[in-house]
């Protein structure tokens, strides 16, 4: 009876709860509702809820449709370990969907999420190529939990010959609603990582239906760069996105 109880109470943890009181709604199609637990159970690291959010940015499920946040909470799951989200990642990147188009960068997540037994990589390995249609996740694959997988091991950058230089990339860091706060914030990340004062920086002003008005804070400078810096502050669990502004 004790370890039955204690069995129970494993799963009704508030984590466990968000991801399958998200499940319920999006069957019974509140996907407003199935997006708010999933956001909580991904902001908690769930990594099946992160591909969810992912999913639901991505199609405009829920939400308004947002590709670079749908890169960013794939990137998450996908840094996890999780060979979905490293995918739907690897495929984005291929087509330019919220990152910045680098078929060098999707071939590596596509890579990692095969060595997983993720067929559909391995499929898109085999046949390279970039298509222009969109691939709609199934409901099988909104609404399974992950099944808990060994981290993708990091793969060395495999040498390409004869590629045109890389234009420069963007990533953006971080958001603000006043110019004022914008620029506090940035004093502060250049005292926190003196790395980004090499950047330039860019500003672009957004308007979303549940957040208003604000600043979108972004940094340029050379490809290699600038993901090795997002690739540091990330690693310090500071938000680094390549992202188009």
């Amino acid at each position: 009876m004790k370890f039955a109880f204690l069995f129970a109470l494993m799963f009704c943890t508030p984590a466990f709860a968000s991801f399958e009181d998200g499940r319920k709604a999006f069957v019974q199609g509140d996907y407003g509702a199935a997006f708010d637990q999933w956001r909580q159970s991904a902001e908690d690291g769930d990594l099946s809820a992160q591909r969810n959010i992912a999913h639901m940015y991505r199609w405009g499920k829920g939400v308004p449709q947002d590709l670079t946040q749908a890169a960013f909470w794939y990137y998450s799951a996908a840094k996890g370990g999780l060979d979905t989200a490293q995918y739907n990642l690897g495929v984005m990147y291929l087509r330019g969907e919220g990152v910045p188009r680098n078929e060098e960068e999707g071939v590596i997540w596509l890579e990692r999420a095969a060595e997983q037994g993720n067929k559909q990589a391995a499929d898109r390995l085999a046949h390279l190529k970039v298509e222009t249609e969109h691939e709609p996740p199934t409901d099988d694959d909104l609404l399974a939990p992950a099944v808990s997988k060994k981290a993708a091991a990091a793969q060395p950058v495999k040498m390409v010959t004869n590629v045109k230089k890389e234009p420069p990339l963007y990533a953006h860091l971080a958001s603000y609603y006043t110019q004022e706060t914008l620029e506090k914030g940035w004093r502060e990340l250049k005292r926190t990582y003196p790395e980004l004062a090499r950047f330039k920086t860019l500003e672009t002003q957004v308007t979303l239906p549940e957040k208003g008005k604000y600043i979108r804070l972004y940094i340029k400078g050379k490809a290699a760069d600038v993901r090795d810096t997002c690739g540091r502050l990330n690693a310090k669990k500071q938000y680094c996105l390549i992202s188009y502004p």
